[in-house]
């Protein structure tokens, strides 16, 4: 009897880059419109959960982990479009900022500027939300079609009538 895979590793794998192109896609719509647009916060964890369905997952473990990832990946892309902001911000300015110092700077000024926009943590919410549902969906549809109807019981067999001295056949 083969068992069947659970799907977690590849699960997990698909997930962290679905949650990677989706931050770098969602910063890169930040940098260049300028505002911070929820819907593509959502669409982050949409794509978490649509890319781990795709391997097909049944393992229990995958739907927090797609929730995680679709939170992480929103308030990362969140961070990316920031940084792509105060580089863009400072050039304009006439300094210079590093990449790498834009995004320490703005890492650490999240908690101040979520306090000030606390909508951006209700799209970080939906976009978990997002991704938990879609993966929890396959999980639950994978893991139902795994148990197999037991057949019902069998009617006990007839005993014949008569007694036991009576010959089943009496045609023979």
């Amino acid at each position: 009897m083969t068992q069947q895979k659970s799907g977690l590793v590849p699960g997990i794998l698909v997930g962290l880059v679905a949650m990677l192109v989706g931050a770098a896609v969602y910063g890169a719509v930040v940098g260049i419109t300028e505002y911070e647009i929820g819907l593509v916060a959502v669409l982050v964890g949409v794509l978490v959960g649509l890319g781990m369905m795709a391997v097909k997952p049944s393992s229990p473990v995958l739907p927090p982990l797609a929730a995680l990832f679709g939170l992480v990946g929103a308030a990362l892309g969140t961070a990316i479009g920031g940084t792509v902001l105060a580089v863009k911000y400072a050039g304009e300015e006439g300094g210079k900022l590093g990449y790498l110092d834009a995004f320490t700077s703005v890492t650490g000024l999240m908690p101040d500027l979520i306090g000030e926009d606390p909508k951006t943590l209700l799209f970080w919410a939906i976009s978990a939300f997002a991704g938990f549902s879609f993966v929890n969906k396959r999980v639950k549809a994978a893991r139902e079609a795994e148990v197999v109807p037991m057949a019902p019981p069998s009617a006990p067999e007839q005993q014949p009538e008569g007694n036991l001295f009576t010959p089943k056949n009496p045609q023979a």
